[in-house]
């Protein structure tokens, strides 16, 4: 099993000395202490929570600056004295009007008016205001405080933002209410973009496993091993750990279960519109090679140390300004940290096969098609031209393509873009987490599939259940971005519980929840909206022929890499 550290839980709830005639009287509680293998740290109340210990900007790595840009994560340096843990360490190199471009279509979508659209927009200011740089392999935790010196289960989030964009410490993250269900909630900061997944000849040559990239979920794979070596100091058990995401954040979930540098740090698994089953971006050293050729970052020879000395910024500009070769630098399989592509792990049975609760949303597609602009990322974005659109479905699904174009009307003359939004959600997300939990349920893996459905009330609102809805629901944060309905905290709440139930027993069933029953031949989802039901077979004509190419696509990359 885990090898057992001897870290000592030092959170305690202490307040000022007062007398019970005159508790006005009583002093603010001291400040919350914990105590890590790198030091003491101090951390802060919860402003809107104080049963919530919030430690923030916790190191789990050393500064992946100077010579550790483009290399794995080492530990962190010791500190004397006493760290203070109450402000979050800042975000990874990436684009401003990258998830935060994403979150203004989502406002602009609601149909929101003044001033509660000009409020709105303030607040999404305030996030794409964040510090940023390199130095930002950090991490956050929050625990209740109280008495109980049980140890509570871990939830691990990790981010979404296409692995490009995206901080563990984003305002919806807060997740106070999940604490008070009784978890211990740690939100992860990891290297993104060309930062997190750039390889390149010059990298794979030095590197001790003959291969460069997947620099990010190296991150995320030590962000795990330091919570196995130190969350005991924050009341949290280590031998009962869930990894839960969000889109990347979900995807990144689903490569640690095929990452053998993963196993055993953690035993459930969450993913909420993130399975992704094959490569669409390849880790490959002639990508990474193109890019500083074409970019012109480098004025000589591309040798490791001339990469590393190039500055972040101008790396930065030159994603935008010079877009890689096969779209943006993403995580793959590189035959050392990710085998081989998450697929055909799961074909295959060669992942961690914990229990497993996934879903994805009913209108995934409606706010990612402006950035996609087409029905899947396996076809380019759709000309105007009907003709030469439908040729190119045609030649990326085979024989496929008729029924999908037949059953999704992608041949209309003027509906054909909604269409296109309403498959690119059932390809990128709906057919991946049913393999998923298919391929779990036949191996007897508890697995639970759910389908989220809630709608934005507001008059005028266009995006439908779109992509990333669900995060404010399960984190309890549903008030910061949009305004919500009883029906929608009451559906919140009902979210929170299933989720940390899940993470406590590996079954999302307690009592006074309405049943969700485990997912297997007869294909029962739960419905999550303001009328909680059971439903079978969602979407299952669709997602049958979505599959029948998918499971092609992964027989061919398998017998291409064998």
């Amino acid at each position: 099993m885990r090898p057992s550290f001897a870290v000592l839980s030092l959170i305690a709830l202490a307040f000022g000395a007062c007398s019970p005639r005159t508790p006005e009287l009583a002093g603010p509680p001291s400040a919350p202490a914990a105590q890590v293998a790198q030091g003491a740290l101090e951390g802060v109340w919860a402003e809107d929570d104080k049963s919530v210990a919030l430690f923030a900007g916790i190191p789990y790595a050393a500064p992946p600056i100077g010579e550790r840009r483009w290399a794995p994560p080492v530990p962190p340096a010791s500190w004397e004295g006493v760290r203070e843990a109450g402000k979050a360490g800042a975000r990874c190199m990436q684009p401003d009007d990258g998830q935060g471009g994403f979150i203004r279509r989502v406002v602009l979508s609601q149909g929101l008016v003044e001033p509660a659209l000009g409020q709105t927009l303030n607040r999404l200011a305030a996030l794409q205001g964040a510090p940023m740089s390199e130095d930002c392999l950090y991490l956050n935790v929050r625990a209740g405080a109280g008495a109980d010196r049980a140890a509570r289960p871990v939830m691990v989030w990790i981010h979404g933002g296409s692995h490009q964009t995206g901080s563990g410490a984003d305002p919806r993250l807060s997740g106070n209410a999940l604490v008070r269900n009784g978890v211990v909630l740690v939100t992860v900061n990891y290297r993104l973009n060309a930062f997190g997944y750039l390889s390149h000849p010059a990298l794979t040559a030095e590197s001790s496993t003959g291969a460069s990239g997947n620099y990010g979920l190296q991150d995320l794979i030590a962000a795990l091993g330091w919570v196995q070596e130190n969350i005991r100091a924050f009341g949290g058990d280590p031998d009962n750990v869930t990894i839960f995401g969000e889109s990347a954040g979900g995807q990144s979930v689903s490569q640690l279960m095929a990452s053998p540098l993963a196993r055993g740090l953690f035993d459930k698994v969450i993913l909420q519109s993130g399975v992704y089953s094959y490569d669409f971006r390849r880790i490959d050293d002639s990508r990474g090679e193109e890019f500083i050729r074409a970019s012109g970052l480098v004025a000589g020879p591309a040798d490791a140390a001339a990469l590393r000395s190039i500055p972040a910024e101008a790396i930065l500009k030159a994603l935008t300004a010079t877009p890689p070769p096969g779209g943006n630098f993403m995580p793959g399989a590189d035959g050392v940290v990710l085998p081989m592509p998450v697929g055909r792990a799961i074909a295959e049975g060669a992942y961690a096969q914990t229990p497993v609760l996934a879903g994805y949303n009913a209108d995934e597609g409606t706010l990612l098609y402006p950035t996609i602009g087409g029905p899947s990322v396996d076809v380019p974005r759709s000309p105007e031209d009907r003709g030469s659109r439908l040729a190119a479905f045609r030649a990326a699904y085979g024989d496929v393509a008729d029924p999908l174009i037949r059953f999704y009307g992608l041949d209309h003359p003027t509906e054909w873009r909604g269409a296109e939004a309403t498959m690119l959600g059932d390809s990128l997300f709906g057919v991946h987490t049913r393999f998923l939990g298919k391929a779990a349920a036949a191996r007897r893996q508890p697995t639970f599939l759910y389908f989220f459905s809630r709608r934005p009330p507001q008059e005028g609102q266009t995006a439908g259940a779109f992509h990333s809805a669900e995060i404010p629901f399960v984190f309890g944060t549903n008030d910061w971005l949009l305004e919500m309905s009883e029906a929608d905290r009451e559906l919140s709440r009902l979210m929170g519980l299933y989720w940390t139930n899940f993470a406590r027993t590996g079954n999302p069933n307690g009592q006074g929840l309405p049943p969700w029953p485990g997912y297997g031949e007869s294909d029962q989802w739960l419905i999550l909206d303001h009328s909680l039901r059971v439903e079978s077979g969602v979407r299952r004509d669709r997602l049958d022929l979505l599959e029948r190419d998918l499971t092609g696509r992964i027989e061919a990359s398998a017998g291409a890499s064998r």
